[in-house]
Formats: structure tokens, sequence, C-alpha cells
């Protein structure tokens, strides 16, 4: 079995901030940047309205690090960007982002 990795580490607890904040939907939750550098975590949705299916970006106001999730249940009510939304629709609402990698397993790993 393959140990986790650092990159791999800071992945997950970007997924599990991810994932208490749509969770907790429609509740606003206050949950601490994985990163640690006290800024507000922010989720924006991209999606179809009627199937509510899309991606997800989530990211932190003071480091402008995040993530990118290519296919979630967009919860309803969430506000969302449609899938046709513009560079500049998408840049109104999501800034100039790091987004972190997910570290697949190298080509030719052993598990």
């Amino acid at each position: 079995m393959r140990e986790m990795t650092d990159s791999n580490r800071r992945w997950e607890a970007w997924f599990e901030a991810f994932t208490a904040m749509r969770d907790a939907w429609p509740a606003q939750v206050d949950v601490p940047c994985p990163d640690g550098d006290q800024g507000r975590l922010h989720i924006t949705y991209t999606g179809n309205p009627e199937s509510r299916v899309g991606f997800a970006t989530l990211w932190c106001d003071a480091g402008r690090n995040g993530i990118f999730l290519p296919r979630v249940g967009i919860p309803a009510g969430a506000e969302m960007l449609p899938f046709d939304a513009t560079p500049e629709e998408r840049a109104a609402v999501i800034p100039d982002i790091s987004l972190i990698p997910t570290d697949p397993y190298s080509p030719g790993e052993a598990d």
C-alpha cells in the first residue's frame, strides 16, 4: 500500500473543507483554510441549472489557493455560473487563484 505524500494530504484537507461546506448548505459555516493562512473559503459552482450537476472551485481569499472538482452535485438553491459563462463573468466571481494539483500516482508506481 502506498503512503500519502504531503501534497496528497494537502489536497485531501482541501477536499474535506469543501465537503464540510457543501454538507452544511444552506447554512454558512466557517471552515478554516487548510493552508492555515486565516483566510475565508469560498465555493463557486458552475453547472446545468436543470440537472444541478457541474463543477466546483473552492478557494481561499487570503492565500489565493484552491481546488477544482470536476463533477459535483450542486445543492438546491446554491448560486451557480452557467457552463457558457464568459471569462469575464467567471473572473467577476472567481479571482486569479493557484489550483492545488491532485497529485495522482506516478506512472509505474507499485501499490
